[in-house]
């Protein structure tokens, strides 16, 4: 597996405000990636942002230089460069089983803020989708991508109880319940993603008065049935955001849906409402917040709030953590022998040429020569069959031992046929 490298960032390295720097807006992604493997040398490029992480995720025909790659990561990302040192603070680099194991945690949520969240499968999925559609993903990226998905599924049906599908926006929900307490107006959820989502329906389950509201009125008004909510197109809301108690906000975008203009009129209301931010980089203005008097609540007081019970669920989902390991294990034999399967066919036509070879040194009874065509047809069979039990053999070899163990056998298998040959030709 040392054709694939992982490098990302995330809440625990760069921080939510650094993280929102260095992030893709969502609108851009499928268009930078190319030109982003092309200034990183990776042949296939993926990526992957949510509300805590900035993930890249890299494969080659031959093995990647992740240091390398990584630096100029630092140097394409955000409004300036990043120095050296601070783009190997910030961003870690896995390379061969470990950037697949690292990607098969972070698809399970098993790597998350709060342990065991259920949204990054999605967002990996769309992530996966992305780089498809931008021509970046190909047959080792959808190998490796397809293996993460399987073995997150196999996660969440192990740590399958109630208690262990938690999410980020669970701690959203709490806050905004705890705020709107005995107070009449609604809840504003700004845009449409698994983050609001999953507010929606624990508000919807309380029959709590919702209003969703997103750039595109259709997407808007097709979720609000869902949850029987009110839907608003964003440029309406923003010309008139009144009568809500909290706003949650989560939508993927380089520049704040709430700005300085629009908390001004939130302000102006009168009704304090509580501001939510799920986003990342921030969808509110946290400097605009700050100088009207609203209370804005980010990503890193949420990740805060998952924080304080994160070991005792990661103890809670040990048991989880067991698929991980059983598809690391068969991932390790399967592709030992993907990377073996060059070698193997060279060792059948190593066969057949020794078999070509030998049939023509053969003297016919009458004298006259073989027909090449089926001489090469008889060398073909003939090695496959000569080649079977070997070839069985070696395969095994390749899971257990690796590529490298198949590699110094077919070296001593050549060495001896050039022995062979050398010795024929030296006969008078």
């Amino acid at each position: 597996m040392n054709r694939f490298a992982l490098i990302g960032a995330s809440y625990k390295t760069a921080g939510v405000e650094r993280l929102g720097q260095i992030a893709l807006p969502k609108a851009e992604i499928a268009a930078r990636l190319p030109r982003l493997a092309a200034d990183i040398g990776a042949q296939e490029l993926a990526y992957i942002g949510t509300c805590n992480r900035v993930e890249f995720v890299l494969a080659g025909e031959t093995p990647l230089a992740v240091q390398a790659c990584r630096d100029k990561l630092g140097q394409l990302l955000g409004a300036k460069p990043l120095a050296d040192t601070e783009t190997r603070r910030i961003f870690r680099a896995w390379t061969d089983e470990g950037a697949v194991e690292h990607l098969f945690l972070v698809a399970s949520g098993l790597d998350s803020a709060q342990a065991g969240e259920r949204e990054i499968y999605a967002q990996v999925r769309g992530a996966w989708t992305t780089a498809r559609a931008a021509g970046t993903c190909g047959p080792q990226l959808d190998y490796i991508f397809g293996e993460a998905l399987r073995a997150a599924q196999d996660v969440h049906q192990q740590a399958a109880r109630p208690g262990n599908a938690d999410s980020l926006a669970n701690f959203a929900v709490a806050r905004a319940l705890e705020h709107r307490a005995g107070k009449p107006n609604c809840i504003a959820l700004v845009g449409v993603s698994p983050m609001t989502r999953h507010c929606a329906r624990a508000f919807a389950a309380q029959n709590i008065p919702m209003v969703i509201v997103n750039r595109t009125l259709e997407l808007a008004q097709e979720f609000a049935a869902d949850v029987k909510a009110r839907a608003m197109a964003l440029d309406m809301f923003r010309k008139d955001p009144t009568g809500c108690d909290v706003i949650i906000t989560a939508v993927g975008g380089a520049e704040p849906v709430l700005d300085i203009t629009l908390l001004k009129r939130l302000a102006a209301t009168g009704t304090d409402p509580l501001l939510i931010d799920l986003g990342v980089p921030p969808n509110v203005d946290p400097e605009g917040a700050e100088a009207v008097g609203l209370h804005r609540v980010g990503m890193d007081e949420v990740i805060a709030d998952a924080a304080a019970g994160r070991t005792a669920k990661l103890g809670q989902l040990a048991s989880a953590r067991v698929p991980i390991d059983e598809h690391l294990e068969r991932l390790r034999s399967e592709y030992a022998i993907r990377e073996a399967a060059p070698m193997l066919q060279r060792l059948t036509q190593k066969y057949q040429n020794a078999a070509v070879e030998s049939l023509r040194r053969l003297p016919r009874a009458d004298g006259t020569a073989y027909n090449e065509e089926q001489l090469r047809q008889w060398a073909e069979g003939f090695a496959r069959r000569m080649a079977h039990a070997p070839i069985k053999g070696l395969r095994t070899l390749a899971a257990a031992s690796g590529p490298a163990a198949v590699e110094a056998y077919l070296e001593g298998v050549e060495d001896a046929l050039a022995d062979i040959d050398d010795s024929k030709e030296k006969r008078p």
